[in-house]
């Protein structure tokens, strides 16, 4: 492979940056753009050479580089398969830019209408040495209005001679009449692999000895741009020769490593706000910057749910073994809690003169919500259902113990006694019995008819402390005189246990029947669905049950009533089966 062997001199020092020494000299050395050189070697070998192309993309992804290759190629008097020879007079005076044809234009610092006139003044002389004049304009994007206009006029009927090659990292800034005369090229972030590939290769040339960890990494923080990722390379053989640690690759490139985003990960599951305002404050005191480390801690964070959620290890670019520890923690809901609200700090961070307390700030109220987070009580019903069946007695228990967590943390506000905490625990194992004792699809659907007309007794004051509550339930079973709903809030399912006389009083109304009602969250009615099912499928009977109030303590089963499992579709629907 032929690389650039150019060198600048300072003084008796001479040094060459790798991304300069190593840019590629044939099209064949441009990683990652295979369909844009193949096009284009194409197009030179037929003769089908536009007047103007417009290459856009990332940077450090070969748009400049290519359009030298491109100037070189069609200037080229003996090209070899759509390559230029690099031995003529025109391809090594293009090499050592002492070819007066090509005219690079940098558009960042000559952007005005008077740089472009002039360059429309001396466009239609003839080349002095080549076949073409071709013109590069790195960055058009930054060129001015009225030197767009310019430049438009030009740009459509060019002379024969001149060909127009435009790059730009910001393709819609660059407006529509420009670039509708142009053949556009995309050019794609470069990816890991091949970032790594020229590495390595590179690195062999210069004897350069590194892991295959730390090429890894340096791709990755590149970005996609091989530019970049060389330039980093160079930093950190400059910094540390051969010795090149992962930790070195962090401290050049101001990233935080995985190990200190594990550990602050792992702090805030375990709510220690201690160690995380140590964390943050170290990683402020060294330097990096805050927005990048949120970055970090969100493509950590994609890892995990990448992990949970695939087999395709492949996908993930952080350290494997700290990615399932945090994924043995962390469930589907917190990590999509946790990512929106740092993109949320991110977004905030542009507009505060302190980032850093930003942070903390919110990683501290993080730590706070979990204390009241959905999936201890998942992983505690996931529990609770794997035991009852070995102990149903058990799993009882424990769903009732569930229930009295969940009415604490679900409104704080109720401030229930003990004695009121086990009434309702009472009132939902009777309701919920008795509901499924009597309950039918048909007596299901004939509920739900009338129950638009809920919300018009809502208008009246007697009503007013469930009017919000209701809006966020749905009735799951039906019964001759019980109902269940369900709502996906603990706390609303908590205010209207809490409020059932009254909602039974309203329903009274608008039925005509005595309705007794429990509401049941989200994860209580798929504990007590999947309970009820398993109870069937052994061949338990429901018996119907006597509802006391508070001051009757001794609760005794009554009137009887038989349920096998053929009642199963009437009363839940057919997709029950599922859960055989």
């Amino acid at each position: 492979m032929c690389y650039n062997k150019v060198e600048w001199r300072f003084g008796s020092l001479k040094y060459l940056a790798l991304y300069r020494k190593y840019r590629p000299s044939r099209f064949e050395e441009i990683s990652g753009q295979e369909g844009v050189v193949g096009v284009l070697k194409n197009a030179i070998k037929t003769g089908r050479i536009s007047h103007a192309y417009l290459f856009c993309g990332p940077r450090g992804t070969g748009k400049t580089t290519t359009a030298k290759l491109l100037a070189k190629m069609v200037n080229c008097t003996n090209p070899i398969d759509g390559e230029p020879c690099g031995k003529c007079e025109s391809c090594l005076s293009i090499f050592n830019n002492t070819n007066d044809d090509i005219i690079e234009i940098d558009a960042a610092s000559n952007n005005g209408v008077d740089e472009i006139r002039e360059l429309r003044d001396k466009i239609n002389l003839v080349p002095a040495n080549s076949k073409y004049k071709v013109y590069i304009i790195d960055e058009v994007h930054m060129l001015s209005v009225g030197a767009f206009n310019a430049l438009l006029k030009t740009l459509e009927e060019p002379p024969s001679h001149v060909i127009f090659v435009l790059a730009t990292t910001e393709t819609y800034k660059v407006p529509l009449t420009i670039s509708s005369r142009c053949q556009k090229f995309r050019f794609d972030k470069i990816t890991v692999d091949n970032i790594v590939k020229r590495l390595e290769e590179i690195c062999n040339i210069e004897k350069i000895v590194v892991s295959s960890d730390v090429l890894n990494e340096i791709a990755r923080l590149a970005d996609g741009g091989m530019r970049d990722a060389i330039n980093l390379l160079d930093q950190l053989v400059s910094y540390k020769g051969n010795d090149i640690t992962i930790n070195d690759v962090y401290d050049i490139s101001g990233v935080v490593s995985y190990e200190i985003i594990y550990e602050l990960l792992l702090s805030s599951y375990n709510r220690d706000v201690t160690s995380i305002v140590k964390i943050l404050d170290n990683i402020n005191q060294s330097g990096k910057n805050i927005s990048k480390f949120i970055e970090e801690v969100i493509l950590f964070l994609k890892d995990v749910l990448v992990y949970k959620n695939t087999t395709d290890y492949s996908l993930i670019l952080k350290k494997l073994d700290k990615v399932k520890d945090i994924s043995n923690l962390y469930d589907n809901k917190l990590i999509y809690s946790y990512v929106n609200e740092l993109n949320s700090v991110l977004n905030n961070i542009k507009n505060s003169n302190y980032p850093l307390l930003l942070l903390e700030v919110t990683l501290i109220r993080l730590v706070d919500l979990e204390k009241n987070k959905e999936s201890d009580l998942e992983n505690l019903e996931k529990t609770n259902v794997k035991e009852s069946k070995k102990n149903v007695k058990t799993e009882k228990n424990t769903s009732n113990e569930l229930l009295k967590n969940d009415i604490i943390k679900g409104d704080s506000s109720s401030k229930l006694s003990s004695e009121d905490l086990e009434y309702i625990e009472y009132l939902k194992e009777i309701r919920v019995n008795n509901a499924f004792v009597s309950a039918n699809k048909s007596l299901l659907n004939k509920f739900k008819e009338k129950w638009a007309f809920v919300f018009e007794y809502l208008t009246n004051d007697k009503y007013e402390n469930i009017v919000g509550l209701l809006k966020d339930v749905n009735i799951v079973v039906a019964g001759r005189e019980n109902l269940i709903f369900q709502s996906k809030f603990s706390s609303i399912a908590t205010s209207l246990n809490n409020q059932s006389e009254l909602l039974s009083e309203l329903l009274n109304e608008i039925y005509g029947v005595n309705y007794k009602v429990i509401v049941l969250s989200n994860d209580e009615w798929d504990y007590e669905k999947k309970k009820y099912i398993d109870n069937l499928n052994n061949k338990y009977v429901y018996k119907m049950k006597e509802e006391k109030n508070k001051a009757q303590n001794n609760v005794k089963n009554e009137e009887s009533s038989s349920l096998g499992v053929n009642d199963l579709v009437n009363i839940l629907g057919a997709e029950v089966i599922e859960y055989k």
